[in-house]
């Protein structure tokens, strides 16, 4: 219940005395180490969670518990992070999942949930996963793309944002497609800044991840059934209460 700013600092000191207190022989830079990682595992994810904060990594790939991945500036690289074994991992992937009211387990091996500052997350454990559970999280910008952006990187031109802002405008069906990674989400995050905050905008997804900077924005998740097979909500049940909204 306490606020991670207040927790934080608490975790610290508490870990300081026991340090003092067993009388374990640590210099500075191992104390603040062993300090980093124990709060990391309490507040944060454990090993990836200085990769979570790092602003030059857009991609984190856990294959098993042995290694880590990231993508920084369109190449991956493999880390020095690690998990203990396969059972740490899976601890934090139940961290991350439960957040977000789904579960992940021998019945139910895969799972598409979300971080709180909304970077996607996919898990996929035993039996799918042969050698360990696998975890992907596709981080966002702190700061959207905008469209400016887009056509300063030269992903579209001029001439066919106007077209593109002209459709959004005359409220015009649009379908963005493309493989994983495309760039789907950030051209649908781009295109909303051409709707206005006179209208009521609703979202619907299967993990929350958009962006919109709309302040009338009405945001809804699927939901997966439970441990009973019940209380699933579809795509489709979320159309309708949307027309009703």
């Amino acid at each position: 219940q306490i606020p991670e700013a207040e927790f934080a600092p608490q975790v610290e000191r508490l870990i300081r005395e026991l340090i003092i207190s067993e009388r374990l022989p640590l210099n500075k830079t191992e104390q603040e180490s062993l300090i980093a990682d124990v709060v990391n595992e309490v507040i944060g994810y454990g090993p990836i969670e200085p990769l979570l904060k790092d602003p030059t990594v857009t991609d984190i790939l856990v294959n098993t518990h042995s290694k880590v991945f990231v993508e920084r500036y369109g190449k991956l690289e493999l880390t020095n992070a690690r998990f203990a074994d396969n059972r740490h991992l899976m601890r934090i992937i139940q961290k991350i999942v439960a957040q977000v009211g789904r579960r992940i387990d021998e019945s139910q091996p895969l799972v598409d949930a979300r971080l709180p500052d909304g970077s996607r997350v996919n898990a996929v454990v035993h039996p799918i996963a042969v050698d360990g559970p696998l975890v992907s999280i596709r981080k966002f910008a702190k700061v959207p793309i905008t469209m400016p952006r887009l056509i300063e990187l030269g992903a579209l031109a001029q001439d066919m944002a106007d077209v593109l802002k002209g459709c959004v405008e005359a409220r015009q069906n649009i379908i963005i497609s493309g493989g994983t990674g495309s760039g789907k989400t950030t051209m649908l995050n781009a295109l909303s800044a051409y709707i206005g905050n006179s209208e009521r905008i609703v979202t619907i997804e299967d993990a929350a991840e958009l962006q919109l900077q709309q302040i009338h924005v009405a945001r809804l998740e699927t939901r997966p059934p439970n441990v009973e097979g019940r209380g699933e909500i579809r795509q489709r049940e979320l159309v309708k209460n949307a027309l009703r909204m």
